[in-house]
């Protein structure tokens, strides 16, 4: 007779418990032992919404001489730049209103374009002079 050995078929299973204790170990150990490190950062001081700038308050004074032409302080303007000059004016103060003095011998058209001008750029209080 042959000799022949019969190979029983056994469970070839691996246990994994002890890997994976080891696995949680080690997991431990290195959060455990890690610095967390605060990153290091500048602080700031942000400005409020609308910063606090005093400015002076001043009254826009135009005038309107006979022949209907429109002055803003000293300067000779044209009509269309009337919202510019008083935009530029409130860059630099507080208005708090309007002066348009008109010659008797100017047009009322003109006067009423000129308030129509301001009125258009900001709702600002007028007050008419006489000269």
């Amino acid at each position: 007779m042959r000799n022949e050995q019969h190979i029983n078929p056994q469970n070839a299973d691996v246990d994994m418990t002890p890997m994976l204790d080891i696995v949680f170990i080690l997991l431990i150990f290195f959060i455990v032992t890690t610095s967390f490190v605060k990153p290091v950062a500048i602080e700031l001081q942000r400005p409020l919404d609308k910063p606090n700038i005093d400015k002076l308050t001043k009254s826009a004074h135009f005038s309107i001489d006979q022949n209907n032409a429109v002055h803003f302080g000293e300067r000779l303007i044209a009509l269309d730049q009337i919202a510019t000059n008083l935009a530029m004016f409130a860059a630099n103060y507080e208005i708090s209103a309007v002066q348009i003095s008109a010659n008797e011998n100017s047009s009322h058209q003109t006067l009423m374009t000129v308030m129509n001008n301001i009125k258009d750029y900001e709702n600002y209080p007028i007050t008419l002079i006489s000269n």
